[in-house]
């Protein structure tokens, strides 16, 4: 529903601002399917970083409980009940745990949930921590060395994130100014000089000439946007 009313709100201030007609507002409708995987792609995104997040918390309560004794099957369902407890019930993570608690119940290996979780993620950390977790208790190993290490990892690799997000932060705020501001000129230039604009519209050559600096807007929001994105 916001995507819907986002995108709405978009085709209506552009089909206004670059044609001044209620054509290209229907005309433009069909595309809300890209607009919306575009907005589902971000919240992918920060879903991932959050599962991420809560995985690394996960691994040190499994860690805590493993060097306190616990056996690697209690250590998981020790680190359930800290994660509703941090995270609360309806976080990512403690549902792959409700759900990895049932699973064991009925008999099914741990390596084989953790490798499971791993590639449902789609997340690269915690897709290699599944396989070498399910090598070890295939072959023997330290798990405790082996969770330590994935904790590290993962939290050098977020504080690397972190903090190349704050040397970005000025930029991205640059960037979302410099993304309203063509709007912004043609609405002033719309409103308080109407006339001045006239020439482009409801005319074979204005249209073609808004429709050129509209691909031109779009195709620099779009390379604004990537030239931001840097992943570890």
């Amino acid at each position: 529903m916001l995507a819907a009313v986002s995108y709405l709100l978009v085709d209506g201030a552009v089909s206004f601002l670059f044609y001044y007609s209620v054509l290209p507002f229907f005309a433009a409708l069909p595309l809300f399917p890209v607009f919306y995987r575009r907005i589902c792609r971000r919240q992918v995104i920060r879903r991932k970083e959050t599962l991420k997040q809560q995985f690394k918390d996960c691994l040190r309560s499994v860690a805590g409980a493993l060097r306190a004794g616990y056996s690697m099957e209690h250590a998981w369902q020790e680190a359930a009940g800290d994660m509703e407890q941090q995270y609360g019930q309806d976080s990512d993570i403690c549902r792959e745990l409700q759900q990895m608690k049932h699973q064991l119940m009925c008999n099914v290996p741990l390596e084989q949930l953790v490798e499971d979780m791993g590639r449902r993620s789609h997340i690269e950390d915690m897709e290699q921590f599944g396989e070498i977790f399910s090598f070890a208790r295939r072959s023997g190993g330290d798990f405790i060395a082996i969770i330590s290490n994935t904790v590290t990892q993962l939290t050098d690799k977020m504080e690397l994130q972190r903090e190349i997000e704050i040397s970005l932060s000025a930029r991205r705020m640059e960037q979302r100014i410099m993304n309203i501001v063509p709007l912004f000129i043609l609405g002033f230039m719309r409103f308080s000089s109407g006339g001045f604009l006239d020439a482009l519209y409801h005319n074979p050559i204005g249209i073609a000439v808004m429709t050129g600096c509209l691909m031109i807007y779009a195709g620099a929001l779009l390379w604004a946007e990537k030239l931001i994105q840097i992943e570890v």
